[in-house]
């Protein structure tokens, strides 16, 4: 028997490249890890409005467009699925802080072919984005993670293997104790947290400082013994923090 056919694998053209980005800073590093992926810098375009990408998009064919969720006049989801219907052999990927799942299961649904966090440094988006330009589907690890935690929780579990009467419990913290009472300002920053939001998102929310922010945050790891965001969240929400 002949094996099933696969789809096939299509690679993406970094060049000419749309960033659609409203901040100045995250515009020129986006600009600077192209050019280190061999984009020529006549060849990228930049806007920070869904309504000029479209504007661009409708104007020029681009190999590849960079989408930020949080936009001045919209959502790069809304983007990536006018660009779906318009465009459709256009790919989007979206780079941004958010990390909420409807946001990051809305933006695949949409159509992008990958989801990577700002807070990844200039080399790690530059692997990511080669991968992608090789006919991958990059996700960040962590919303990698996330998703994978996201569908263990919905699917129905196997039945555990017997457990011998000698053994140890497997688990000696109850599912809804936390392990550490947390303050309601912690729980607050983790509710925020767990929305995607930086720290210096965080830190103009709350009206406090960033070092304030951080310090909370290790508070919370340490109560929920975890070393990452997305630990943090799976644990509240385990615990019942979250909901």
């Amino acid at each position: 028997m002949s094996p099933p056919p696969t789809d096939d694998v299509l690679p993406v053209s970094l060049t000419p490249a749309l960033i659609v980005e409203d901040d100045p800073a995250m515009q020129e590093r986006l600009r600077y890890v192209l050019s280190t992926l061999g984009g020529d810098d006549e060849r990228i375009a930049v806007t920070d409005t869904v309504a000029g990408a479209q504007q661009l998009i409708d104007a020029h064919g681009y190999g590849v467009v960079l989408v930020d969720i949080g936009l001045p006049d919209g959502s790069g989801v809304e983007l990536i699925g006018w660009l779906q219907a318009h465009h459709p052999g256009i790919p989007a990927v979206v780079i941004s802080a958010w990390r909420t799942e409807e946001i990051i299961f809305a933006a695949l649904r949409a159509g992008a072919i990958g989801y990577l966090l700002k807070e990844r440094d200039d080399l790690e988006l530059s692997i990511a984005l080669r991968s992608i330009e090789q006919g991958g589907a990059s996700i960040d690890p962590t919303i990698a993670r996330r998703i994978l935690s996201w569908l263990a929780t919905t699917q129905s579990p196997a039945a555990p293997p017997p457990v011998p009467a000698s053994a140890p419990p497997a688990d000696s913290v109850a599912p809804g104790e936390p392990p550490a009472a947390l303050t309601a300002r912690e729980r607050k920053i983790l509710e925020l947290v767990s929305q995607g939001l930086s720290n210096r998102d965080m830190a103009e929310t709350l009206s406090i400082s960033r070092l304030t922010v951080e310090c909370h945050t290790k508070n919370i790891y340490r109560k929920l013994a975890v070393n990452s965001r997305t630990e943090a969240v799976f644990q509240a929400r385990r615990h019942g923090l979250l909901r």
